[in-house]
C-alpha cells in the first residue's frame, strides 16, 4: 500500500502527515510526500523539479521524514500547475492507493473548503481520499482502533465496508451505521440519497459481510444523515468511512450533500472510498 501525502508548509500539511503516520503504522504502507512550489502567475505545465531547484522544499521534507519516522518515505517537489490537478494526476499515474490531505482551517466558513485543494481533489480523484480534520496534528494518535462506516447496502457503501476491514486494527472494532432520514413534503434532503426500506435488514446484511474474527457493531440512527454522522465522529471514532456518491459517468470520487457536509464539519478523520 502506498499513500500520496500533500503538504504545503501550513497546518493542513501537518495534520495530513499525522494522519498518514497513523495509517502507515496500522497498515505498513509507504508514503510519497509531495510539495508544489509556486511557479509564478502565468499558467504552465507542472514538472518534477530537480534537486537544485527544489531546495525550498527541503525543510518541509525533513519535517515530513521526522513526522513519518519508521515509514518508508519518498519526497518530490513540483512546480507549475495547480496543486489539486497535480495531486490528482499523480494518483492516477503511479501505484497510489490513497491520497491524504489536511482540511483547510476553516474559521467557520464552508466556502473555504469548497474552493480548497481538498475540495477539488475530493471531486476528481480516482482513489481513496483521506482528510484529517483541523488540529489533528496537535496530539499524537495511537491507531485505528474504532472505525465507523456509513452503510446503506449500496455498492458504494459495500466498498466503504471492504475498505474498513483493511484498516481497522486487529484488536479494534468496526461499526456499521445506517442513518434513516425521512424527508417531509418541504424537505431539502438530498434527492439522490438512499433511504433503506428496512434499515435493520440492511445492517444485518452488512454484518454478514464481516469475517467472524472482526469485532463488529451495528447502529441505526434516525435523523438527518449528515448531522448524525457528525455526531458519530465526536464520539471518539478514529476514522469515519463513507462511500462515494453513486451516480455519474466518471469512476471518480464524487461528493454528495451528506459526505460534503461531513467533510466540512467532522472532528475526526474521514475517508471517502473510491467507487467500486
Amino acid at each position: 500500500m502506498r499513500l500520496l501525502v500533500a503538504i504545503d508548509g501550513g497546518e493542513p500539511g501537518r495534520d495530513a502527515l499525522e494522519l498518514a503516520r497513523v495509517i502507515c503504522t496500522a497498515t505498513g504502507a509507504s508514503a510519497l510526500v509531495v510539495n508544489v512550489l509556486y511557479a509564478g502567475p502565468l499558467p504552465m505545465e507542472f514538472a518534477l523539479l530537480p534537486e537544485e531547484e527544489a531546495r525550498e522544499a527541503g525543510p518541509l521534507f525533513e519535517q515530513a521524514r521526522e513526522a513519518l519516522a519508521g515509514v518508508e518515505v519518498e519526497t518530490r517537489a513540483y512546480g507549475g500547475g495547480s496543486p489539486a490537478a497535480i495531486i490528482t494526476s499523480l494518483s492516477e499515474e503511479g501505484q497510489i492507493d490513497g491520497i491524504v490531505l489536511g482540511s483547510p482551517h476553516r474559521h467557520g466558513f464552508d466556502r473555504l473548503f469548497a474552493g480548497s485543494v481538498a475540495g477539488s481533489v475530493l471531486n476528481g480523484a480516482k482513489t481513496d481520499v483521506f482528510v484529517a480534520p483541523p488540529g489533528y496534528a496537535d496530539s499524537a494518535h495511537d491507531g485505528l482502533g474504532k472505525v465507523a462506516v456509513g452503510y446503506l447496502g449500496t455498492p458504494e457503501s459495500k466498498a466503504a465496508l471492504r475498505r474498513g476491514l483493511t484498516l481497522v486494527d486487529a484488536a479494534g472494532q468496526l461499526e456499521l451505521i445506517t442513518a434513516v432520514e425521512r424527508p417531509g413534503p418541504l424537505s431539502f434532503a438530498d434527492p439522490s440519497a438512499t433511504i433503506p426500506t428496512d434499515p435493520d435488514a440492511v445492517l444485518a446484511e452488512g454484518r454478514r459481510l464481516v469475517p467472524t474474527d472482526v469485532a463488529i457493531a451495528t447502529r441505526r440512527v434516525d435523523g438527518p444523515a449528515a448531522a448524525e454522522l457528525e455526531k458519530v465522529c465526536a464520539e471518539g471514532v478514529d476514522l469515519l468511512i463513507l462511500g462515494s456518491r453513486g451516480y455519474g459517468p466518471l469512476m471518480r470520487v464524487l461528493l454528495g450533500s451528506v459526505s460534503g457536509h461531513v467533510f466540512r464539519h467532522a472532528t475526526c478523520p474521514v475517508l471517502v472510498a473510491k467507487r467500486p
